[in-house]
C-alpha cells in the first residue's frame, strides 16, 4: 500500500500578485502551467491559492514524490519564506484528479477568514481548523483554467477521479469541516 502524505505550506511571492484584467496573473499562470505539466509525471496532485502576496498550497502523493516537489518549490526564486503549515499521513489524496487545482475564490476566502475572526488572508497565522477550511474551499470549488481554451488541470495527465472519491474520504472531509465550524462557533 502506498505511503501518502499531505503537505500544506505557505510562502510569499517574490513578484507582484495583482490580477491583470479578469484572468489569472501572469506569473501565477506560469506556475500553474509548470505544475500541471510536471505533477502528473511526478505523481503529485494538489491545489493552490494566491492572494495578497501569499501562496497557500497543498501537495499530495507518495512521500518521496511530495518531498521532491516541495524541495523544488522551496528553492524556486518565485517563493520566499516557505513554511510547512501541515504535514500529515493520509490514506489517499483528496485532490485526486487535479494536477494542480487553482481556486479563484477571493470572496469565499474572505468569508472564511471572517468566520474565524481574521481580518486578512495570511496563511502563516493559520491554525489547523483554518487550514482545513481552506482545503475544503479549494476541494469544493471549480478549477480555473490558466488561459482561454486551456484544459482544466484534470486533463493535464492526472486521472479524472474526483467523482470516484471513496465514501471514507468524503466523510473525513465532512468531519474536518464540521470540526472547523464547531471550533469557530465555540470561540
Amino acid at each position: 500500500m502506498p505511503n501518502y502524505v499531505r503537505l500544506v505550506y505557505a510562502s510569499r511571492a517574490t513578484f507582484a500578485t495583482g490580477r491583470e484584467g479578469t484572468g489569472v496573473e501572469r506569473e501565477i499562470a506560469r506556475i500553474l502551467m509548470q505544475s500541471r505539466r510536471n505533477n502528473p509525471r511526478d505523481n503529485v496532485v494538489g491545489a493552490l491559492y494566491c492572494a495578497d502576496g501569499y501562496f497557500f498550497q497543498c501537495l499530495e502523493g507518495e512521500v518521496a514524490a511530495v518531498d521532491t516537489v516541495y524541495s523544488r518549490i522551496a528553492s524556486d526564486p518565485r517563493h520566499k519564506d516557505v513554511q510547512v503549515l501541515v504535514r500529515q499521513a493520509i490514506s489517499a489524496p483528496a485532490f485526486t484528479g487535479w494536477a494542480m487545482k487553482y481556486g479563484s475564490i477571493a470572496g469565499e476566502v474572505k468569508a472564511l477568514m471572517a468566520r474565524f475572526g481574521r481580518r486578512e488572508f495570511n496563511p502563516y497565522s493559520f491554525d489547523e481548523p483554518v487550514v482545513a477550511g481552506m482545503l475544503e474551499l479549494l476541494r469544493s470549488t471549480p478549477d480555473v483554467p490558466v488561459a482561454p481554451g486551456e484544459p482544466s488541470s484534470t486533463a493535464a495527465g492526472a486521472s479524472d477521479a474526483r467523482v470516484h472519491l471513496s465514501l471514507g474520504l468524503s466523510v473525513a472531509a465532512l468531519a474536518v469541516a464540521v470540526a472547523a465550524l464547531l471550533v469557530a462557533l465555540l470561540r
